[in-house]
């Protein structure tokens, strides 16, 4: 077996903070995933499987590769995903991996939720599809958000998307196929963009949006959710949309 760091993120608060995000289900149900009507028992059944090794701060599933490991740095903490497979395992040899995109995507959710909203309630809304055909470009492009790639991260954006949204706000994170974006307009929300590409169940590629918002009144929320679901629809082979 060999261990590999699938992700590593820096969180700006304390250790405990951290772990007690990590360990409680209530807790995690403020920044895993996205809101759909069972994420709650979800997260119960997944976190009650989850073994817990104290000392070490780690937590681990006996029947999953992948573990957490949490180390404190001064009043900040590292996060780790750790995966323990085979060297022949096939997510050794950069091959897409839905897994290792949802830890992606889960981790900079826990460091965005506890940095900058460690006590606000979100909303979200999540868009999954697959491209019906050759030639539909992922999400990132399709929204106009493909110049953000070379911006730095940390810098200011402005864009304006295919949905009709005008977005500011900054490059949150960057990885090969998703992109990460703090959005002023979602009460200093989040957008990430995800590019799946060609693989048995998506033959044309595809990807995902996920928003998370703070403070949206319910009729801009709602608004929010119409406009975007009915781009998605038109725009790809819809997986899922939730709420």
């Amino acid at each position: 077996m060999a261990d590999r760091v699938l992700v590593e993120i820096l969180v700006a608060a304390p250790i405990d903070v951290v772990w007690k995000a990590l360990r409680e289900p209530a807790e995690v149900c403020k920044w895993f995933g996205w809101d759909y009507p069972s994420l709650a028992s979800d997260v119960d059944m997944m976190w009650g499987n989850i073994k817990v090794d104290e000392k070490n701060r780690r937590l681990y599933d006996d029947d999953q590769p992948d573990r957490f490991e949490v180390e404190p740095v001064g009043d900040q903490t590292i996060v780790r995903v750790i995966r323990s497979a085979p060297a022949t395992d096939a997510s050794w040899r950069g091959i897409y991996d839905d897994v290792f995109e949802g830890w992606m995507t889960f981790m900079n959710q826990l460091k965005f939720a506890l940095e900058r909203h460690a006590e606000d309630p979100r909303a979200t809304l999540f868009l999954n599809g697959r491209a019906s055909k050759d030639g539909v470009p992922n999400p990132i492009e399709a929204l106009g958000l493909s110049p953000l790639w070379v911006v730095p991260v940390g810098d200011r954006y402005t864009v304006k998307t295919a949905t009709g949204d005008t977005l500011s706000g900054t490059v949150y994170y960057r990885s090969a196929n998703q992109l990460g974006l703090t959005v002023d307009s979602f009460g200093d929300g989040m957008l990430i963009a995800a590019v799946r590409p060609k693989t048995e169940k998506s033959l044309h590629g595809g990807g995902s949006v996920l928003l998370t918002t703070y403070r949206q009144d319910e009729a801009a929320l709602k608004a929010l959710r119409e406009r975007w679901s009915q781009w998605w629809k038109d725009t790809y082979e819809v997986i899922e949309i939730q709420p």
